[in-house]
This record gives C-alpha cells, structure tokens and sequence, in this order.
C-alpha cells in the first residue's frame, strides 16, 4: 500500500496517497505479444502535453496496414498519450492518457498503461518523481469486511485451473477461527465475475451473561 499499484489482472491502478487511503482508476494494458511488464518500478518524468515519438517496431507494424506514422506526433487531440503522461524507469513504458478512451479495461496497448482522460488528470497532480509503482498480476483477491471474508476473481482460462487452496491464500484460510466455505469459493471461481463473493468469515465468540 505505497505509491501506485497496477493489477493487471483486475485492469485497475490503485493510487495510495498513504497506507489507509486509496483511489482506483480503470486502465487499459499491454494486448497479446506486447504484455505490460511485472515489478517494482518509479516515476522518472512527469511530462504535460506530451509528444509522442513511436518506437520502429510501431511504425513497422501501422506500416504494414498502410498507416504511416510520423517519427514525432505532436501534442493535441491526435496524441494517443493525451495530455498527460507518467515515465516509469521501466524504459519505454508510461502511464498516460489516451485520445481512444473506448478501450478502456481491455488488453489494447502496446505495453504501455492507458487511463481515462479524467482520470489521468486527476492522478497527475498527486504523484512526484520517485513515486514507486508496483505492478503485479493477482487474479485472486481476498478481504474482509468485519468478519466477513470475500473473493474477487479476475482469471484467465489457465489461471481458472488452479486448485481451489490456492485461490485463498494459507494465511487467511488456516488462521485461527477462520472458516472458509469452500463450495462458495467454487462458485466464484466458476463465476469469475470480477465482484466480491461472500465465502466465509471469522467464528463469532460466544457471549456469556453471569447472574
């Protein structure tokens, strides 16, 4: 819970400006062959307007379906990076807006993290260099609200295979009056609707009146 977290999986970028505070955007990631890297990375640059220079491998690509690109695309409303951009030490990789905002949640880019325009302008501001940014791919996620537990599932067909004690981690199913509902688990696996599903909770202690 420090600085930005993208999970890939869920197709959000979670944003802590401290350990108890969070805000969520949608984001778009890497397609097929150009997946968005996994790690620990930092903001380097903050840039407004920014122009955009595409790598050979890009022109080489719109070249072939006879879109010839320009070695620099200035800044305006035909920028694919919006307005705003975010650099991260991952070399070549941005945060950034986008002037397509349809494909918002969908694996479209070119490994890059695509965010709303309103969303990206309300991020900017808030983050400085040096911010650390995580990027991770967790289908499974669990938490609790009071004493009940919830899954979320984000899965992929592989990912859907995994054996259902892998879904919850160990730490949470085996703890002390935890009680998992494993036949829940089940059903939001199979699912995998991406919302929070109730399968389990704490044991309640009992309360005894002395007279």
């Amino acid at each position: 819970r420090n600085g930005i977290v993208l999970n890939l999986a869920e197709k959000r970028l979670y944003y802590y400006p401290s350990s108890d505070e969070v805000t969520t955007y949608a984001i778009s990631i890497g397609r097929e062959g150009w997946t968005t890297p996994l790690g620990n990375f930092h903001i380097t640059r903050k840039d407004k307007d920014p122009t955009w220079t595409p790598p050979a491998s890009i022109r080489a690509e719109h070249a072939e379906k006879g879109d010839i690109l320009p070695a620099v695309v200035p800044a305006g409303p035909d920028n694919p990076l919006g307005q705003y951009a975010l650099r991260l030490s991952a070399e070549s990789y941005l945060i950034h807006g986008t002037n397509k905002p349809w494909g918002l949640g969908m694996q479209v880019s070119h490994g890059c993290i695509r965010m709303y325009p309103g969303g990206i302008a309300d991020l900017f501001p808030k983050v400085s260099e040096r911010t650390p940014v995580t990027i991770v791919n967790q289908p499974f996620k669990t938490g609790w609200r009071g004493d009940d537990l919830y899954l979320e599932v984000h899965a992929n067909e592989e990912q859907l295979s995994k054996p259902l004690t892998d879904v919850v981690p160990p730490s949470v199913a085996n703890a002390q009056g935890v009680n998992v509902d494993w036949d829940e688990v089940k059903r939001a696996v199979d699912q995998n609707t991406g919302l929070p599903h109730l399968v389990g909770g704490r044991q309640k202690q009992a309360s005894w009146l002395y007279l």
